[in-house]
């Protein structure tokens, strides 16, 4: 009974019958429900044959440019589009990447307050992408009080953590927990209230121990539950229960 808030069918498989086979396998090993993330809408475009089919596996669409990308009239048109003709749950993921430097920051500041904008209109909560970026991520999710959503991949430390939930939003941890050297990471945790906690795969990267290095697929998000089950002294299926409340928490509205 596990959760995968974050994973990209379509950089697993090019194949859209063979995204519904692997929804199909993942379910069959455990997986309940979770968010398949397009980081365009062209890429959702591509693979929109597949929306129906995986909607009807309990699985959750998101869509939003990433900060690869700069924003014009046409890039805001096509998100608009999909958005409002496509069963779209969340705006994502979105936000700003420092670490490998794609576009300059103030083109990546722009492109994601607007979609923080999108957010607001049209009600949807957001999955965010922060890497080396905390205080400018932190301020911008502060002008939009009214937004929520998730941190993907949380790789930051209790403090940072603590701003986030402040501000409404749920933590997520990848597969990156399970490593050997996520010494700081694993601390962290154990800090993090869990009705705010949720767990991902980031598939097909990330792949947790025993996979490390690796294709990661949406069903090898159980083997970070039962790590962070052993770090938090706790029962797996306890926590998996206690994740899935989390999770109809963030999508009981729509």
């Amino acid at each position: 009974m596990f959760i995968d808030s974050h994973f990209h069918l379509n950089m697993i498989e090019e194949n859209t019958e063979k995204q519904e086979e692997l929804i199909k396998d993942s379910k069959s090993k455990g997986l309940v429900s979770g968010i398949n993330v397009y980081t365009s809408p062209d890429a959702l475009l591509k693979n929109k044959t597949i929306i129906n089919k995986i909607l009807e596996e309990n699985i959750k669409i998101a869509c939003g440019w990433y900060p690869e990308y700069t924003l014009s009239p046409e890039l805001e048109k096509k998100l608009q589009d999909v958005i409002e003709n496509y069963n779209i749950h969340f705006i994502g993921e979105i936000g700003l990447e420092y670490y490998r430097m794609h576009k300059p920051k103030n083109e990546q500041i722009e492109l994601f307050e607007f979609q923080m904008e999108l957010a607001k209109k049209y009600s949807k909560p957001v999955i965010i992408h922060t890497r080396e970026a905390t205080k400018d991520t932190i301020e911008i999710l502060k002008k939009f009080p009214s937004v929520k959503g998730i941190i993907h991949c949380f790789s930051e430390t209790k403090e940072i953590a603590k701003i986030y939930i402040d501000l409404g939003y749920y933590i997520s941890f990848a597969g990156n927990l399970t490593f050997k050297k996520a010494v700081n990471l694993q601390e962290t945790i154990k800090y993090i209230p869990l009705d705010k906690v949720l767990f991902e795969t980031d598939a097909p990267f990330l792949a947790p121990v025993p996979f490390r290095g690796q294709k990661n697929f949406p069903y090898m998000v159980k083997y970070t539950y039962e790590f962070a089950s052993n770090i938090l002294n706790i029962n797996v299926k306890d926590l998996s229960f206690r994740v899935l409340q989390n999770w109809e928490n963030l999508t009981k509205n729509f």
